[in-house]
């Protein structure tokens, strides 16, 4: 993610965000010499998300108004799913901040509150599901704060519980599950140095990603509450 300063309106990176991911040294240093070009920052390396970062509040303008979708999927899961709902709002918040105006902490807010709808959905029916509410949302906090490092390993455990727990319900929602792998194995193939990597377009495969991710958990929400996985 692109944190860097800002120098009359525009960002200028700092030497430890310049990352080239697929690209060689001229690639890199074509990079830097984009940052100072007006109104438009195309950034092959540093953005993981792959789309050119503009100045202003949606620096990346289709990434960060796809994550507004899983604001909207929140909202409406407040009723049947409150606290599911509540994090996928908050996932949609901090993922906005980390695609748009990018403020100071921005993968902080980004990393933490994805962690957190990860603990909420792999704890929702199990005997961990009140831990994993407002106590899971302070640790994952604090511990993504004090160790960022942590944030990638905690969810994917968190991952493979929810597929766990996804397997033996019944029916098994194939559904979803199918949506979000399809549509993160897409998103992957977008990313900076990816096949389908395309910085300018506005068709931007991390975009896909947000609305198939989006739709799979509101499907998911779709089940009643006797269909949850058994408590353990």
């Amino acid at each position: 993610m692109f944190t860097g300063a800002k120098n009359n309106g525009f960002r200028v990176p700092t030497e430890r965000e310049v990352t080239c991911i697929g690209h060689g040294a001229t690639a890199c240093m074509a990079a830097i010499r984009t940052w100072n070009t007006p109104g438009l920052l195309v950034v092959p390396g540093a953005a993981a998300d792959c789309e050119s970062i503009r100045s202003g509040l949606w620096g990346q303008p289709v990434n960060s108004a796809t994550t507004l979708v899983f604001v909207g999927v929140g909202l409406w899961l407040l009723r049947s799913r409150p606290w599911t709902g509540t994090a996928l709002v908050a996932t949609g918040l901090g993922s906005f901040l980390f695609h748009g105006p990018m403020p100071s902490g921005n993968e902080w807010a980004h990393d933490f509150t994805l962690v957190w709808l990860l603990a909420v959905m792999a704890g929702e029916g199990t005997r961990f599901e009140k831990l994993s509410r407002l106590p899971g949302l302070v640790i994952i906090a604090v511990t993504t704060a004090v160790l960022p490092i942590t944030a990638d390993p905690i969810a994917v455990v968190l991952t493979v519980a929810i597929l766990w727990f996804a397997i033996q319900r019944r029916p098994v929602p194939l559904g979803p599950l199918l949506l979000i792998g399809v549509a993160g194995i897409y998103g992957r193939l977008g990313a900076t140095g990816g096949l389908l990597c395309d910085p300018a377009s506005i068709w931007q495969p991390h975009a896909v990603w947000h609305l198939g991710a989006a739709a799979a958990v509101g499907w998911l929400g779709l089940r009643t509450p006797l269909e949850r996985t058994p408590r353990l």
